[in-house]
């Protein structure tokens, strides 16, 4: 039975998978797969510290995965004289969206298009009547999926095919809410399931009696008020489960806080904060070490300083609802902090947040 696991950040999803794999039957031959390089490194290091020798894993990425096991075997059924020499990963068809036939697909040094990887992938899947996904399972059982929302477009094609085969097994695990990173952005395929939307294809899934999805609310990153500000990111109609925190410590600093740009040095010598933002085109003047929200995924930090976006200052002040890709990205980023997020804004009294100050009379710390 295939299976998903939706789960809240600090959830411990990656865990999942490493004990998983650890206590599983040892017979089984099992394939762990992620998107991000980063990913595949920290699974690697996590798999080969828990698990037995000689029963790791094997470790690949997705577009390894996609170009070794989906298209390398059956291209000659699909292109027969055309041979796979590697990945173009940056490269676009010299016909542009209008290319067809191998131009579409490959460049004149016989490297495929990682824009076109996946649908050149589902192609050669469909040609072959069955036989891709028929190897695939004699060689693993098991095929475990990391941050399973960053695959999009044809990627889910290719995704629903291994999850139709009987005789294997596919664990996923993710959150949509962390969906920062993107396989194909520029894949017109299956748009309306991208980011928070792709709930609805796991829904789909699951009635067509495939899938067995299931859910985490329970972090043990951040404390509860944290968690609390997190849920609230995105409107309702999306209708997650309220996170439940795990993590109770009390450091006399805890929860989410608004502040004043004046007040930042302050705040730092007080307090070891990791500066974040949503790209370099934020707060360009400031000489703070800052990391992006996309960078940080998967990271854990005790407090975080945000500085926001226009968009994300009007809705803490405003209250205007964020888009989906901007509260993702934001979700990211506050959810890094296991005791305090402040966000830095001209006017900490416009928003609803706790303020944390420095008091101009008496040379003190107040919040």
């Amino acid at each position: 039975m295939n299976r998903l696991t939706l789960s809240v950040a600090g959830s411990r999803k990656t865990q999942s998978i490493v004990d998983a794999c650890a206590h599983g039957a040892p017979e089984k031959r099992r394939l762990v797969v992620t998107f991000t390089q980063t990913g595949q490194a920290e699974l690697e290091r996590r798999l080969r510290a828990e698990c037995a020798p000689g029963s790791v894993p094997e470790v690949m990425g997705w577009f390894a995965f996609l170009l070794r096991h989906c298209v390398r075997p059956y291209l000659p059924l699909l292109f027969p004289n055309q041979q796979l020499k590697g990945l173009n990963f940056d490269g676009v068809p010299v016909g542009g969206r209008y290319a067809t036939g191998v131009e579409r697909y490959f460049d004149v040094g016989g490297c495929t298009y990682k824009l076109h990887l996946s649908k050149l992938a589902f192609e050669v899947i469909k040609k072959s009547a069955g036989s891709a996904i028929d190897r695939i399972t004699h060689i693993y059982d098991e095929i475990y999926i990391d941050e399973v929302q960053d695959l999009t477009g044809c990627d889910l094609h290719v995704l629903e095919q291994l999850m139709r085969a009987d005789q294997m097994d596919v664990y996923m695990v993710g959150d949509v809410r962390q969906s920062v990173f993107d396989t194909n952005p520029q894949d017109p395929n299956l748009k309306k399931y991208r980011g928070v939307a792709m709930l609805n294809w796991f829904e789909l899934h699951e009635k067509k009696g495939i899938l067995d999805v299931s859910h985490k609310v329970e972090t043990w990153r951040s404390n509860q008020d944290i968690a609390d500000f997190s849920d609230q990111l995105f409107p309702p109609e999306f209708t997650f489960s309220p996170t439940i925190s795990r993590q109770d410590a009390v450091t006399g600093h805890d929860g989410v806080f608004a502040i004043a740009d004046a007040d930042v040095s302050a705040y730092i010598s007080q307090f070891q904060v990791q500066p974040l933002r949503e790209s370099k085109t934020t707060a360009r003047t400031s000489e703070l070490l800052f990391q992006n929200f996309g960078k940080v995924k998967g990271l854990t930090f005790d407090r975080v300083l945000i500085y926001p976006t226009g968009p994300i200052l009007k809705y803490l002040t405003e209250g205007i609802v964020l888009k989906p890709k901007t509260a993702c990205g934001l979700y990211v980023a506050v959810t890094r902090a296991k005791h305090s997020v402040a966000f830095v804004v001209p006017d900490p009294a416009k928003t609803e947040l706790a303020q944390w100050s420095v008091d101009p009379n008496e040379n003190e710390l107040k919040t």
